[in-house]
């Protein structure tokens, strides 16, 4: 089945986006419910299905799942469909020998390991079909590519990063208190995690490829040729030297292992590192994840920041409310932006889309909201909007209008203002 129309022009304006050109207009990320009134399904289209993470052999039902919501969802732009595997983040673990625990939209690792038994056991573990998580992702992951062929993409599932892994088994007190006092422990076993990543990488990525067209991650952003999203969420720990030490020469090899990468910067206590990223030519681009209490990804307020990103050379990976998208093309250079967001109908995502996406830049929503700040008030009701309506001599649907409603009424509650 097919699930996007024009597929091919998304890859196109996709694989000049990687190397920061431009086809015939910026590349734009965006999906909506094909029918009103479906917007659960399909945030449970573009988040995370967590049915491999409960069972994990139920494959069939997991592409039953996506499938079945991948076909009520409109992939617009360079929005391309892809399933996720998803064991969880840092499924490397398991590989190692970690056995996952499931909990409530959340995966566990911890296998205690004293510093002294580390290398060892990490040494021990082959990748081979004896490797029960290994010939596991192998299998789910082949089943899979073999299911979606061209109608969608299989990702690479969430690996993980270097020191995340190894702080299943020695904990995070235990990692640093060992980088301490006998750094060559620690440098041996990034070593190994390294090498044994990259071969699953491989592995996983190879045999998607022989089915699929592309390539992909827990991310979501498609590319012809081998990309991966880099982390260290481990790295919050660490001051600028130790970063430099043990975590930015790992992320900078997976880097150059590929085509192309980009870094997932989480928190504000990954922003000491920036400049690492930025001065590093094999890092593509930088997605900046502001963290739970500070202003939302694609807010205004990280104009600065971005176009710092921008000024570097790097690509930017942004997810923003729909009111902010226009707001960051107009801002930002275009040149290896890719912003991605949902509406919740084709109504909405026609008055909010950019005008070089066919949209109205906000038009009527931001009209309204407008409106009702200059009449005092603090809430949208259906009375105040056929008010509005009314004194603009405007004529919207009857149907539109409970779309109109719902995102003027969400505007209000993200707290955000015209």
């Amino acid at each position: 089945m097919e699930y996007k129309e024009d597929i091919e022009d998304a890859k196109e304006r996709m694989s000049a986006w990687w190397d920061h050109e431009i086809i015939d207009r910026p590349v734009i990320s965006y999906y909506y419910p094909k029918k009103r009134g479906k917007l659960g399904t399909f945030l449970d289209t573009v988040g995370e299905d967590w049915t491999l993470a409960e069972n994990h052999e139920d494959i069939d039902n997991a592409l039953n799942g996506y499938e079945k919501r991948v076909e009520e969802t409109y992939f617009g732009g360079e929005s391309i469909p892809f399933y996720f595997p998803n064991y969880g983040p840092g499924i490397m673990a398991a590989v190692f020998g970690v056995i996952p625990l499931f909990k409530t939209n959340t995966v566990w690792y911890s296998l205690p390991i004293k510093p002294e038994n580390i290398i060892e056991h990490l040494e021990n573990i082959k990748l081979n079909q004896n490797n029960v998580w290994y010939s596991r992702l192998l299998r789910i992951t082949e089943i899979a590519a073999k299911r979606a062929r061209k109608n969608y993409l299989v990702s690479v599932t969430d690996i993980g990063g270097v020191l995340d892994i190894l702080s299943s088994f020695l904990g995070p007190t235990n990692i640093i208190l060992t980088m301490k006092r006998n750094p060559t422990i620690i440098d041996t076993c990034r070593t190994i995690i390294l090498e044994k990543l990259l071969k699953v990488y491989d592995d996983l990525q190879g045999t998607i490829s022989q089915y699929c067209d592309g390539c992909n991650c827990w991310l979501g952003v498609w590319s012809k040729k081998r990309w991966y999203a880099l982390q260290s969420d481990f790295s919050a720990m660490l001051n600028p030297v130790w970063f430099k030490r043990f975590v930015l020469p790992d992320v900078v090899a997976q880097a150059e292992h590929m085509n192309y990468s980009i870094y997932h910067l989480d928190g504000p206590d990954a922003l000491p590192f920036l400049d690492s990223f930025l001065n590093e030519p094999s890092i593509t681009g930088i997605q900046w994840v502001p963290g739970a209490g500070n202003s939302p990804m694609g807010s205004k307020d990280w104009i600065p920041l971005y176009k710092k990103i921008q000024n570097a050379g790097k690509n930017l990976v942004i997810d923003a409310a729909p009111e902010n998208i226009s707001h960051l093309y107009k801002n930002l250079d275009p040149k290896g932006l890719y912003v991605r967001t949902f509406y919740r109908s084709e109504y909405i995502a026609n008055e909010y889309l950019p005008k070089f996406a066919g949209g109205r830049e906000g038009g009527i929503v931001f009209e309204v909201i407008k409106w009702l700040e200059e009449q005092g008030e603090t809430k949208i009701t259906k009375e105040s909007l056929d008010s509005f309506i009314l004194s603009k001599n405007l004529e919207i649907d009857n149907k539109y209008r409970k779309d109109l409603l719902k995102e003027i009424f969400s505007n209000f509650s993200r707290q955000w203002h015209y």
